[in-house]
């Protein structure tokens, strides 16, 4: 790892992106590369981009300066490879085919569902995918297209309790994305790379980096596994914060190497999240439920075919970002097989009717965290359902007078549950088999253990002092 020249980077692109990426760009030219980096378990609100207090990620507000930003930008589910499942074939996980994390093994990206990756090599197009922790894995099929996929994360054979050989930190995962970078020269190419950093607190960033953003006093064994796991509550939002920072330092490199290569202005580059995260919100620290602050993500796209400074305030979902990619690229794609909908028009300053938010979550039938083995949720209009079909405790709100979900108004005859409800069995989601941990093998079972999905919260052995 070159953590020490990967900070020199960091820093040196803070000065140096908004210089490079001032120049406007040219709506009737096509993209030549993509860009996809993926910020996990990131909050759009704890991005600076989106107003927030501190300056969490001035690389991606330098990039939302000279290309687009949308304010409300929503997930179809809070848990990894559904997500990822949904932006990477514009289809929502019923039709994708991965529905929870306990599905590896038993559910896999559908056949039919044809994959970015697929789309864009189909056109001659080189594509790279590296990936920082398993819930991103090939093992789900969301390999699929890509010519180099590197998920093999297991770099510390030594298991240590906190699961932290089943991930690796941004700086090594970027590192190899470089490389790749290197070897590929001027071909086009889709390069995706994943961040898993704020996910947990297994992998923490440098000291010297930590030192400058943290209020508490941080251990002498920083540097080894699970340094910080059990830290009180009240920190978690500090270290998260930090995180995310660590994240948008590492994109600055990748950045930086694009703009030395000459192809920068060439590169479409999207920064997106795959979920949210609770952060103590409806009492809930970790994620995998359906309130707003785990599906609202960052989307910020800057590049060929995107005016800078546009702000796109229409609620907008991840299963549009594919048949934006074709429609920018310009290549050919089965739309009968998209449910998403290009935000090309949108980014062009057109009206449209408000899109539906959609997004759903499967868990073990034996949740450790009492979640519901399946909740549903839909958002259409001024109003959201949260429909939990094996314990009843439905969620209703007036999403418009109460956007941060405070006041459940749900009763069985309300007019606005049953509209919803109806509109929710119209898109023929609900149903389904319920997923159950005892179906996977021996070594995911000890790997989602081990990162906190499995028999124990991580969260819960924090203090609360």
């Amino acid at each position: 790892m070159k953590t020490s020249r990967a900070l020199i980077l960091a820093l040196a692109l803070a000065a140096v992106s908004t210089t490079a990426c001032d120049s406007g760009a040219n709506l009737d030219v096509a993209p030549k590369n993509l860009l996809m980096v993926i910020f996990d378990t990131t909050r759009a609100d704890h991005f600076s981009t989106y107003g927030y207090e501190k300056p969490t990620t001035p690389t991606v507000d330098a990039l939302a300066r000279r290309g687009a930003q949308f304010d409300h930008a929503y997930a179809q589910s809070s848990l990894t490879p559904v997500s990822a499942g949904a932006f990477f074939t514009g289809t929502l996980p019923n039709r994708h085919g991965i529905r929870s994390l306990m599905s590896v093994g038993k559910e896999s990206l559908s056949e039919g569902a044809e994959t970015l990756a697929e789309r864009l090599a189909a056109n001659g197009i080189r594509t790279a995918g590296f990936v920082s922790a398993r819930p991103m894995g090939a093992h789900y099929g969301l390999g699929r297209g890509f010519g180099t996929f590197s998920d093999d994360v297991g770099t510390n054979k030594q298991k240590a309790p906190c699961g932290n050989e089943y991930q690796r930190r941004a700086d090594v995962t970027t590192d190899l994305a470089l490389d790749w970078l290197g070897s590929n020269g001027l071909n086009p190419f889709l390069l995706m790379v994943h961040f898993f950093d704020p996910h947990d607190a297994n992998l923490a960033p440098p000291r010297e980096f930590l030192e400058e953003r943290v209020s508490f006093p941080l251990p002498p064994n920083i540097d080894q596994p699970c340094a910080l796991r059990g830290m009180p509550k009240k920190f978690r939002k500090e270290l998260y914060d930090a995180e995310v920072a660590w994240m948008d330092a590492q994109l600055a490199r990748l950045l930086e190497r694009l703009e030395r290569l000459g192809v920068l202005d060439e590169t479409l580059v999207t920064v997106l999240a795959d979920h949210g995260e609770g952060l103590g919100q409806h009492d809930n620290w970790t994620h995998g439920w359906l309130h707003r602050e785990q599906l609202r993500v960052p989307l910020v796209m800057a590049g060929p075919g995107i005016e800078p400074g546009v702000v796109v305030e229409a609620p907008v979902r991840l299963i549009d970002l594919f048949p934006t990619y074709v429609d920018l690229f310009g290549v050919r794609a089965e739309r009968e097989n998209i449910q998403g909908v290009s935000l090309v028009p949108l980014l062009r300053g057109a009206s449209e009717a408000p899109r539906e938010l959609y997004a759903e979550v499967h868990h073990d039938t034996d949740d450790f965290l009492g979640r519901d083995p399946a909740m549903f949720s839909l958002e259409a209009g001024d109003w959201k359902l949260i429909h939990r079909p094996e314990s009843g405790n439905h969620e209703l709100y007036h999403v418009a007078e109460d956007p941060g979900e405070l006041v459940n108004v749900y009763e069985a005859e309300h007019p606005e549950a049953l509209r919803l409800l109806r509109k929710l069995e119209g898109l023929g989601v609900l149903g389904g088999e319920l997923i159950t941990s005892e179906d996977l093998s021996e070594e995911d079972r000890d790997a989602l253990g081990a990162m906190g999905y499995i028999g124990t919260d991580e969260d819960e052995e924090a203090t609360d002092e």
